[in-house]
């Protein structure tokens, strides 16, 4: 690729960011309630003992949503062999809603300006793109809300004898918080590139 190219692609992506960014704020909050149902059943899949419920709130002196799980024990929460939460006890934790809709900006920026040869092969990036950017989004933002939530707990659970074991989406939380999940949003536009080139061949 010439280097003229390259400077092309590489202005046409920015733009592309700078505009699939303000349509995420614009309409964040649609977007983020369109996704509980599927968040909530993934919260309750990697953790049975919490009855979840989502919304989104608007903080004083903060422009976007937040993400905020409140949760409902249903059995007690082991801590150490002193300590535990009762059932019926409502926990909460919040992530700004914009920070895990950064890999759908990411993926699509990406996606919008991949050299294709027809339409129809970028009508099918970006339909392939939208449905990995969900699986993405699923695989790491219940991570980060029951993950801050474990964080909590494990603080707690130190001070004591015979602490619980920490669950394993708190490595995963870690590792999205890293950088992860840009890495997940590059692999998954990658992933639909490859698909692209399968079913519709230039």
């Amino acid at each position: 690729m010439s280097r003229r190219k390259l400077i092309s692609l590489t202005l046409k992506g920015l733009l592309a960011w700078l505009v699939l960014s303000s349509l995420v704020w614009y309409f964040g909050e649609w977007l983020g309630k369109g996704l509980f149902p599927l968040l909530k059943a993934v919260i309750m899949t990697m953790n049975s003992e919490m009855s979840p419920s989502l919304d989104l709130v608007k903080p004083t002196a903060q422009l976007d949503y937040a993400l905020e799980l409140s949760v409902w024990l249903l059995r007690p929460v082991y801590l150490n062999a002193g300590q535990f939460i009762p059932p019926g006890t409502e926990l909460k934790s919040s992530a700004h809603l914009l920070h895990p809709l950064v890999p759908l900006v990411i993926e699509l920026s990406i996606l919008l300006v991949w050299p294709v040869q027809r339409w129809s092969q970028r009508c099918l990036l970006i339909a392939l793109g939208l449905l990995t950017a969900i699986l993405v989004i699923m695989a790491t933002v219940p991570a980060l809300l029951l993950g801050k939530l474990e964080i909590s707990f494990q603080d707690v659970a130190l001070t004591g004898k015979n602490p619980r074991p920490v669950p394993w989406f708190v490595d995963w939380m870690v590792f999205c918080e890293m950088g992860g999940r840009w890495l997940l949003a590059i692999a998954a536009a990658w992933l639909c590139i490859q698909l692209q080139r399968g079913l519709l061949r230039d």
